[in-house]
């Protein structure tokens, strides 16, 4: 009787023991994973990538992208395959469609199951488009200044490819497709100026001294007599580089930049100047209604002002890339926003206006402070409707700091800094139509 009591015991506590362990035993679940923002983005393709930072207490067998047109997308749907187990993966999704709008989601699979990442959303780009032109015979260079009179472009200034810094200025004639030298500028600044024309003359102001420092200079050339004519410069603190100008009527414009060329972002000015070409005088206008930022954009149509994007200044003391496109009426005086920049923020990009709209390219572009790229890609934003449209990408190579000017119903995108790391001197001609 003692030995069946025994081993009764003995099974209950068998039992019991077991049922403790498998209690204790933990019970597997869905793996979990994030998306990488997407980068790389073509016509055809795009890179992105995941990381599966648990496996839900079950081995992970497989993990990848899963990519359609529509949001959602599962397994079911196209998709990369990137390995097994825990940890970040990256992968090329190809055979895309060109200007076309896709949702992607990384995706990890365990024995309990398939999870997927945040969606993320990205568009190809438009197929490449535009004229090539003479190369710019002053050689390769980043960093100029550029206007147009009439049927001629004037390029000069900026970073040569031995990272010297040219005083040589040339113009190019749009009906013969060739350039010829003209006067040397005769300045302090040595790149990162601000060009536009009024009427028949052309204005460079401000900029970085080759020996260090900003300049508040201001200078007049004349293409009738090829001539350089010295005018009044911005007080003394108002010296500045990467600055953003333009014009309207008989007066120019030059407002945010750099104060000391140091990349001192907590300094960035957010002013704004008027210079009066029948007064040879300077005016303080209403402050830029954007944060202080340096290498913006800026344009003019009709009478109103336009300066966008750039390395702002933000509220924390550090700096990122802007998408937001700010417009100042010459008649009131005041800023309003208008529709942030449809691409990535980005600064050191080209713009011009022709007609009632306005275009921003090119540029050093990002996401997020931590990372940034070349960029090729042309958006066009419509007075009328406050509206951005994304236009065929620049054909030649990614880049920033490169000049942009209109001449008529034609855009034109030249010189600039990108993809192999040095500087180019070609020149591109755009048609909206």
């Amino acid at each position: 009787m003692k030995s069946i009591l025994r081993i009764t015991i003995i099974n209950f506590l068998s039992i019991a023991f077991v049922a403790i362990i498998q209690s204790c035993e933990k019970k597997s679940t869905l793996p979990e994973v994030t998306t990488e923002k997407v980068r790389g983005i073509t016509q055809i393709s795009a890179q992105s990538g995941g990381n599966v930072i648990d496996d839900g207490g079950a081995e992970v067998t497989a993990r990848g992208i899963v990519w359609a047109t529509n949001q959602n997308p599962t397994t079911s749907s196209d998709k990369t395959s990137n390995g097994t187990g825990t940890g970040s993966f990256t992968t090329i999704i190809n055979g895309l469609t060109a200007n076309t709008t896709y949702y992607i989601r990384a995706y990890a699979i365990n024995s309990e199951g398939t999870s997927y990442g945040e969606e993320r959303d990205f568009t190809t780009s438009v197929p490449s488009t535009g004229i090539k032109k003479s190369d710019f015979p002053g050689g390769s260079r980043s960093g100029s200044t550029s206007f147009s009179i009439g049927s001629k472009v004037y390029l000069g200034l900026g970073s040569g490819d031995i990272y010297s810094s040219p005083r040589d200025f040339w113009e190019w004639d749009q009906a013969t497709n060739i350039w010829t030298r003209k006067a040397d500028y005769p300045g302090n600044s040595a790149g990162g100026a601000v060009g536009f024309s009024i009427g028949a003359k052309g204005y460079i102001g401000t900029g970085y001294i080759i020996t260090g420092g900003v300049t508040n200079e201001f200078w007049e050339y004349d293409p009738a007599t090829d001539t350089w004519t010295e005018k009044a410069s911005l007080p003394v603190s108002a010296a500045r580089a990467y600055a953003s100008g333009f014009s309207i009527g008989t007066k120019g414009y030059i407002g945010t930049g750099d104060p000391t060329n140091e990349w001192e972002y907590t300094s960035y000015f957010h002013d704004f100047w008027e210079w009066d070409q029948a007064t040879n005088v300077w005016t303080q206008k209403a402050d830029f209604g954007g944060s202080g930022r340096s290498s913006a954009v800026g344009f003019s149509i009709g009478t109103k002002g336009y300066i966008g994007t750039g390395y702002v200044t933000d509220i924390v003391a550090s700096s990122s890339f802007s998408r937001d496109f700010w417009e100042w009426d010459q008649t009131t005086n005041v800023w309003t926003q208008k529709a942030n920049l449809g691409g990535s923020g980005r600064s050191s990009a080209v713009g011009f206006s022709i007609g009632t709209k306005g275009y921003i390219g090119t540029g050093l572009a990002s996401d997020d402070v931590l990372s940034s790229y070349y960029s090729k890609d042309v958006w066009e934003w419509d007075q009328a409707t406050n509206i951005w449209t994304r236009k065929a990408d620049l054909e030649g190579y990614e880049r920033y700091s490169a000049v942009g000017v209109s001449i008529g119903d034609k855009g034109y995108i030249g010189t600039g800094f990108g993809k192999f790391d040095d500087p180019f001197q070609d020149f591109w001609e755009y048609d909206p139509k």
